[in-house]
């Protein structure tokens, strides 16, 4: 008998349904039966109450709609009658339901009761990849239109659509991952399993094709796998008349593709500098198609020489670009084939062989298990098993942790999964791949590692190169973590927990190889060595905040205390030795007894690919590491610079200790640099006062003597924008910090409704975005705007970034990570507001130690170093606005130093020559207008 399902979907007053407070004001329901949809409802319903202005605005539902409309009452009888019998539908299922009964309980019928599925939850696990599972966006996935979203009619068909649709693709699904996911259905919140059941016993009944599509192995289904390099006619000709080729065809594919002066540069100019064997810097002005510019040579050359070249970029967001936009295009253009290999830290992976096991356990978690289903649809497709691909959610992360491949997962023939790992295969593909992709982290990690994947690679691009000191420099560096170490502990838990300790024990005692005592004493050392790491932790806390009282940071903002321990006097800081001396000591103890129970368990064959047997020698390693870490960073002389940090109102585990190189030039030259035969080095800003001074001293390129090319961008800046500097801020030195966040909150506010909105306000404090935002987010003048801003939504960037544009008036309010990366082109984004220029704070550890090392050298710190990287900052923040060659704006800096220091001009002269006002806000405004 086949099933009914009713897609409902109400629009009401407000979110509040308990005891009546807020009331339908439309409802919608269409029966789907058969895969078809048979019947329609759709009615407005009057409150008897007013409609708040913002819900009416929203939904166009207004008093004039439901004045004559019938009450809730009314209609009750028909909703009864369509619900018999049949699955209640809804995208986000509780919200509708729990309405829907309040309704029926206040109008005095009794509760109905039927099975419940939420589309938004059978989206999630049946569309693993998807962006967003909001209503809107799965419609423009599947095409459908959707005129009048918050309409409750449009929206029910909508929905209705997107469940047939799903439907479907869940009766595609093979066998063995639908049998998998009916293991899960018990924790999902609404009653997939049923549906499930049914699909399930359909194909046992009539039999399936999954051999034939999938790779069927150990009951899990796998996307079947490419594993032919790709081989055709070389056409290597010479690197000219392959450029011409690419360009004709690159206008073909295409149709708004011009050829660029600057782009044709820098296309020569790598390909000249790999030929010949040289190093190279090059900065090249938003617009240039600097990617493009690279990739063109990078593969003619591998491909003409037979040399593979690693392209490195700063974020995975761009690797995944390249080979997302930019590689499709080119293997659609170029006259041969060619490989690419993306790499990435082996955590992004999935380990099959650690899934297994975890989908063996008995979930708790709700998180937990719809990652796993996630997980199972995923694997259908997914090629490169790389997490970056699916759409894990917030409570599935630890999930991942425990299951991403690490050092410990089987990487032997003998596991059973060995053929089919993830992270073996992106390995393989890069030995070899024509073009290697990968991350400044992973590329540095890999230079200091034992087992080096690119050591042998001897040509290098570095995308985003300004960032190689930063990275290069904590790459190097050590870090402790007080909250990461609890968390190791306590996922050994103690023999009393059912955590990683109790199972390893429990495991060698079916093999009675176990000895109680020992494991008893392992548990007792984990209790106390819990002990002195809170009484540790506490110590350095108190030691932080009695160093820092004279620079006590306001609300939450992270105190940092840069240490030296060979200057450090004092009792508590004797106590802290005393105490870490002890509390290592103790760590050698447990991990001499820790590391006896792993050789024991991993001699055991039966247990050595166990995922438990995994983890526990994971942790020991990770745990190991901690304890080299923490002897350096508090017991240990050393040439870096130390500092700690630690939250103002967070607990005693939110210190982290610190430890980087002051100068990492000389090591990256020597170390690095010297290794390569050509490397080049490219980003939109890498000059400073028109030379590439500043960045050559600091990536010991001096000796390598590298070619050097600006490229200006092609946009033609003084006809798309202007630049306006308030003189009417106080200077921040003159009034509280409370008045400095008025005036600023003010301007915003003013250039907001002046713009209306679409704009983007850069800050160098986190602490002066918040204070802003609790200011703007109460102006009433506001009310009409969206106001974002980072940590507050707690949105990923790029979900930030899609909501700001989704809206006409949006303020998005952003710090670090916004001044840079970050697009948006058109009309979305029409002003920039920078508030401060983006000096380095001078108590900042890394910038005090450089400082001190550049006056013993009798140098002067501000204009060597402070000055250098501001106005880098500065030319990332004001390469925001301007995206294409259509795009036109404004930018407000709210800083007067910008007209009125002696060394303002040089931020001026950094950027293209625009038109500059400087005057009082009201002018400049009016100005703009």
């Amino acid at each position: 008998m086949s099933k009914r399902y009713v897609v409902v979907d109400l629009e009401t007053t407000g979110n509040a349904w308990k005891d009546g407070k807020d009331k339908i004001t439309q409802i919608a329901a269409v029966v789907v039966e058969d895969g078809e949809i048979l019947e329609i409802f759709s009615s407005f319903v009057n409150p008897e109450r007013d409609i708040p202005p913002f819900i009416a605005e929203l939904t166009g539902i207004d008093e004039t709609l439901v004045k004559q409309a019938p009450l809730f009452r009314d209609v009750a009888p028909m909703i009864i009658e369509l619900l018999q019998g049949a699955y209640f539908v809804a995208h986000n299922v509780h919200f509708d339901w729990n309405f829907l009964q309040e309704e029926l309980r206040q109008a005095g019928f009794l509760e109905v009761t039927c099975p419940k599925i939420d589309t938004v939850e059978l989206a999630h696990i049946l569309l693993p990849t998807a962006d967003s599972y909001k209503l809107r966006d799965l419609a423009k996935r599947y095409g459908f239109d959707h005129d009048q979203p918050h309409r409750a009619d449009s929206d029910a068909m909508v929905t209705a659509e997107i469940f047939l649709q799903l439907l479907a693709k869940m009766e595609s699904l093979p066998l063995v991952t639908l049998q998998s996911l009916y293991e899960l259905s018990d924790m999902f919140q609404s009653n997939i399993g049923d549906i499930m059941s049914a699909c399930i016993l359909n194909k046992m009944i009539h039999g399936t094709d999954d051999a034939e599509k999938y790779d069927v192995h150990r009951n899990f289904a796998l996307c079947k796998r490419n594993y032919a390099l790709q081989i055709g006619e070389e056409k290597i000709t010479d690197f000219s008349s392959f450029l011409t080729e690419a360009m004709q065809r690159l206008a073909e594919v295409m149709p708004f593709f011009e050829k660029r002066d600057g782009q044709q540069m820098m296309i020569n100019e790598v390909y000249e500098a790999l030929r010949d064997s040289r190093f190279s810097l090059i900065e090249a002005g938003t617009g240039t198609g600097k990617t493009l510019a690279y990739l063109l040579p990078s593969i003619f050359y591998a491909k003409e020489k037979e040399q593979p070249v690693v392209i490195s970029t700063q974020t995975v967001q761009l690797q995944q670009q390249i080979l997302a936009k930019e590689i499709p295009l080119l293997k659609k253009i170029l006259p041969f084939p060619f490989e690419v290999a993306m790499l990435k830290g082996r955590k992004h992976y999935l380990c099959l062989h650690k899934f297994e096991h975890a989908l063996g356990e008995v979930d708790n978690h709700y998180d937990d298990a719809l990652t796993k289903a996630k997980i199972l649809v995923w694997l259908l497709d997914t090629e490169s098993g790389d997490q970056d691909e699916l759409n894990i959610p917030a409570g599935g992360r630890l999930l991942w942790e425990r299951i991403c491949s690490d050092a410990h997962s089987p990487n032997s023939m003998k596991s059973a999964w060995f053929s089919r790992c993830f992270y073996q295969r992106a390995k393989n593909k890069a030995l070899f791949a024509d073009v290697v992709i990968t991350n400044h982290t992973l590329l540095f990690q890999d230079f200091v590692s034992e087992e080096s994947l690119l050591a042998s690679c001897e040509h290098i691009i570095f995308d985003e190169a300004h960032h190689l000191e930063e990275t290069a420099s904590r790459a190097l560096g050590e870090q402790f973590s007080c909250m990461y170490f609890q968390l190791i502990l306590s996922r050994f838990g103690t023999l009393e927990t059912s955590d990683v300790l109790a199972k390893v024990y429990d495991m060698m005692k079916q093999s009675q190889i176990a000895v109680r005592s020992e494991f008893q004493t392992i548990s007792r050392t984990l209790k106390e060595i819990k002990f002195d790491a809170d009484e540790l932790f506490q110590m350095l806390r108190t030691f932080i905040f009695q160093k820092t009282k004279q620079e006590h940071a306001p609300g939450n903002m992270p105190l940092m205390y840069r240490y030296d321990v060979n200057k450090e006097r004092g009792k508590l800081w004797r106590s802290i030795v005393e105490l870490t001396d002890r509390f290592v000591h103790q760590l050698g103890i447990l991990l001499t007894l820790l590391e006896k129970q792993g050789e024991m368990l991993q001699k055991q064959s039966e247990w050595e690919m166990h995922m438990i047997t995994g983890e526990f020698v994971h942790l020991i390693e990770v745990l190991s590491k901690m304890v080299h870490s923490l002897r350096k960073l508090i017991l240990e002389d050393t040439s870096y610079v130390t500092w700690m940090e630690a939250e103002t109102k967070g607990t005693i585990h939110s210190t982290i200790l610190y430890a980087q190189p002051v100068d990492i030039s000389d090591l990256f030259a020597d170390q690095f640099l010297t290794r390569k035969r050509s490397v080049i080095f490219t980003s939109a800003t890498l000059t400073v006062n028109d030379t590439f001074d500043y960045i050559e001293e600091e990536l010991g390129l001096v000796d390598f003597t590298p070619n050097t090319l600006t490229i200006p961008s092609p946009f033609h800046y003084e006809e798309q924008v202007k630049l306006m500097v308030s003189t009417d801020v106080p200077h921040i030195k003159h009034v509280t910090e409370e008045e400095y966040v008025r005036a600023v909150s003010e301007h915003i506010m003013k250039i907001a409704k002046a713009t209306n909105g679409r704009m983007l306000v850069l800050f160098t404090s986190y602490e002066m975005l918040k204070q802003t935002f609790e200011v703007l987010k109460k102006e009433e003048a506001l009310e009409e705007f969206l106001l974002l801003t980072q940590s507050v939504h707690n949105r990923s960037r790029t979900r930030m970034i899609r909501k700001f544009q989704e809206f006409e008036k949006s303020i998005l309010l952003g710090t670090s990570s916004f001044w840079e990366g970050i697009d948006i082109p058109g009309d979305a984004l029409s002003c920039l507001v920078i508030v401060r220029l983006p000096f380095t704070s001078p108590h900042q550890p890394m910038m005090q130690a450089k400082s001190e090392r550049l006056k013993e050298k009798g140098e002067d710190s501000f204009t060597k170093i402070a000055l250098p990287q501001a106005i880098l900052r500065f030319k990332q923040g004001f390469g925001r606005l301007i995206r294409t060659t259509t795009d036109t704006g404004t930018v407000f800096v709210l800083d007067r130093r910008l007209t009125a220091s002696f060394y303002g001009k040089r931020f001026i002269q950094s950027i293209p020559s625009i038109p500059l006002y400087e005057g009082p806000l009201e002018d400049l405004i009016e100005r703009m207008e």
